[in-house]
């Protein structure tokens, strides 16, 4: 029985079904939060080492100097190991679909998300040799707002697809998706 079955309708059936091979790979949100973590503890450092430096000097300031070093060796641990470790259990967890009408994803193994293929639009391959590869099949048009200044600025989203997969499944899932093309 697949991952995805219990998550689908009775009146679904997959065509293809698939999952990251690359899950040690990080999405940008949780480099950057790695990147913090480590700035974090240049500060742990730097509170240690001014704090043992000046200790003979520092009478009543000792419980403000302790919570500057819990406070940024909490954060250098949060950011720099439990949350990539979480973004890998998340990678872990999700699973790809395409049924005869939708994409399906299953993010985390909890929530599942339904995507149309329309009759048009293109179906993307991107990838290396033996690198992660995606599969792009949704482009988000770009989208204008007024910002707090009262200037007009343009989003364009990044497209959504199967991402951080092998090249064979990266092939059938472009098969599957050209296969259903229109039918959502």
């Amino acid at each position: 029985m697949s991952d995805l079955a219990p998550h689908l309708k009775q009146t679904e059936t997959l065509l293809w079904e698939g999952k990251p091979t690359f899950t040690h790979v990080l999405p940008g949100a949780f480099v950057f939060l790695r990147i913090t973590g480590w700035v974090m503890f240049a500060c742990f450092l730097f509170f240690l080492l001014i704090g043992i430096a000046n200790l003979d000097e520092m009478d009543g300031a000792l419980p403000i100097w302790i919570t500057f070093l819990v406070l940024s060796g909490g954060l250098w641990l949060i950011f720099s190991f439990f949350a990539p470790a979480y973004a890998r259990r998340l990678n872990r967890a999700t699973r790809f679909g395409v049924t005869e009408t939708r994409a399906v994803i299953l993010q985390g193994g909890r929530r599942l998300v339904r995507l149309s293929i329309g009759k048009t639009g293109k179906i993307n391959r991107v990838g290396k040799d033996d690198g992660p590869w995606a599969v792009h099949f949704l482009f988000p048009a770009a989208r204008r707002y007024r910002d707090a200044d009262g200037h007009y600025r343009t989003t364009r989203p990044g497209p959504v697809g199967f991402t951080l997969l092998s090249a064979e499944d990266a092939v059938m899932a472009e098969t599957a998706l050209t296969a259903i093309r229109g039918k959502g």
